[in-house]
């Protein structure tokens, strides 16, 4: 349900014009507006492109697919676009009705959920899936001052959310799901899929300044292996600084498939580092962190805070490296696959923590079973 009401924009009611569209241009001949929606079940592809556009629910509002374009697409000149309450839904009625069977057959429509190509963007109280691609695409050049609070991005065809480039990102008070769930545009499972996916399609795309608060990572997967969080070639630099956030965060596993839900580090052969990625009150199924192939990377100005792993390998063939700090690790019994399930002080199993340190440089650990 959506929460807030301190817009200052003037008011308009959807069901007071033809479509959802003509009221978003009526509130862009004006300056913007608040837009209100009933309750109700809407097919439609939303463009906003002027500046001060705001969607509202009244209740239980469902924005869905009505062509294979973006559900709500908000392209430049879109600033400070604001959508609060909704379940947007890349599927028509009919996809809803139709299964994936094991991925043969098509059950999506709209390309992304959202796409967010303009800078102050605010999303809340919402839910996204079945869209092809992405649930979130996130791609502006410089800085976006994007946020998203109180929501629900679960499956899509490829990942609940995809950064093209940008920085000033912020995720509050949510979840990120994955399963195999829906199939994409050609009736078929795609191929490197992720949780949450940090690429650039292009050496001219960066990105940097990403924050997780009291967000759930959860591999719901049933085939596929790569349903991690994956943070790939920033294109700022040699040593990928990243300003990576992660705080009381939990990473779990639900689904059968093979991975758990990690962060991932990819880096092409010529760069070998990744640095400012931090992790406080943090919780993991399996490991906190390992590289996409077989390429020893290093780990630099980073932190581990109060980081429960069930696991007792911190990181997989990644060396911790100068400028990084381990404090207070601990390994665990309590598998817990929810947050809200999860007990209150997990319990300790005091087993040494196996840490890839990198011997040339001076990794700080402190109250670390077994250093």
């Amino acid at each position: 349900m959506p929460t807030s009401s301190d817009s200052t924009l003037k008011k308009i009611y959807v069901k007071d014009y033809r479509s959802p569209q003509a009221a978003i241009d009526h509130a862009k001949s004006i300056g913007g507006a608040r837009i209100i929606f009933p309750n109700g079940d809407y097919p439609c592809s939303l463009v906003i492109d002027s500046p001060n556009i705001e969607l509202f629910s009244e209740g239980n509002t469902i924005l869905r697919a009505k062509t294979p374009s973006t559900v709500v697409d908000v392209q430049a000149g879109g600033v400070n676009f604001v959508l609060d309450g909704f379940d947007i839904r890349g599927q028509t009625l009919r996809d809803e009705l139709t299964s994936n069977r094991n991925g043969t057959h098509k059950n999506t429509k709209a390309l992304h959920c959202i796409r967010i190509q303009e800078r102050g963007a605010r999303l809340k109280n919402f839910k996204t899936s079945g869209a092809r691609y992405d649930g979130i695409y996130l791609k502006y050049n410089g800085q976006i001052d994007f946020e998203a609070q109180d929501f629900l991005c679960d499956s899509t065809a490829r990942n609940p959310v995809s950064i093209i480039s940008g920085q000033g990102f912020k995720f509050i008070r949510g979840k990120m799901r994955l399963d195999n769930k829906f199939s994409a545009g050609q009736g078929k499972l795609r191929s490197g899929i992720y949780l949450f996916d940090c690429e650039p399609n292009n050496i001219n795309d960066k990105y940097r300044d990403i924050k997780f608060t009291d967000v759930v990572f959860e591999n719901a997967g049933t085939r596929y292996g790569n349903n991690q969080v994956i943070f790939q070639d920033t294109n700022i630099g040699n040593s990928n600084d990243l300003g990576v956030y992660f705080k009381d965060c939990d990473f779990i596993k639900s689904g059968t498939a093979t991975g758990s839900a990690y962060v991932r580090l990819k880096a092409d052969g010529k760069l070998k580092e990744f640095s400012n990625i931090h992790f406080e009150r943090t919780y993991h199924q399996n490991r906190a962190m390992a590289i996409a192939s077989g390429r020893e990377l290093l780990l630099r100005n980073s932190s581990f805070n109060d980081v429960v792993i069930d696991d007792r390998n911190l990181t997989f063939a990644i060396k911790l490296s100068s400028g990084t700090v381990v404090n207070n690790v601990r390994t665990t019994a309590d598998k817990s696959s929810a947050k809200s399930k999860a007990p209150a002080v997990r319990t300790s199993l005091n087993k040494p923590v196996n840490l890839l340190l990198d011997k040339k440089s001076n990794v700080k650990v402190t109250d670390v079973p077994g250093y």
